[in-house]
């Protein structure tokens, strides 16, 4: 489960829907993401590390510090 995904997408105060207009994805991309039914493309994972302004990592849960 991509926790750091949902908590990102929350805490930027973005839908579901919001986020995967922003980054050209159907919004059920988002949703598996979270649920944790895959992992986003490494173009989406640059997306959203940019928008959200964290690492990779962070977003993959292999660390839990934002900016490693």
């Amino acid at each position: 489960m991509l926790v750091n995904v949902e908590r990102e997408r929350r805490g930027a105060g973005l839908s579901v829907e919001q986020l995967a207009d922003t980054i050209g994805v159907h919004p059920n991309t988002v949703r598996g993401w979270e649920r944790g039914d895959y992992e986003p493309t490494s173009k989406n994972l640059v997306q959203l590390s940019t928008l959200f302004g964290c690492s990779a990592d962070y977003l993959l849960g292999l660390t839990e510090n934002r900016n490693d």
